[in-house]
């Protein structure tokens, strides 16, 4: 049976049938497969521009520099609940 062949059986079913718990299944189904995974809704910030000029942005935040002794007295301060090795089994 070709794919064609399927998807015109699965039509068919839908159409006839007059369950609407095995609607509800399908839509739940199409849901999971067709809605993006992560949406990001930005029409409540303000200030973001569609165009960006890199030569203004460095002038309004110019870079910072970074000081690698200091930050690792700062992450060496840092008390941790769990090991490093249960922190990273939670990344997988």
């Amino acid at each position: 049976m070709t794919l064609d062949h399927r998807k015109v059986e699965i039509i068919q079913e839908i159409l006839s049938t007059s369950q609407e718990e095995l609607l509800d299944a399908i839509d739940e189904v199409l849901q999971e497969f067709t809605k993006p995974r992560f949406k990001l809704d930005l029409s409540k910030h303000k200030n973001i521009k569609k165009n960006v000029n890199l030569s203004e942005l460095k002038k309004e935040r110019p870079l910072k520099s970074f000081d690698m002794s200091e930050f690792e007295k700062e992450a060496n301060s840092l008390e941790w609940d769990k090991s490093i090795d249960q922190l990273l089994a939670e990344l997988d």
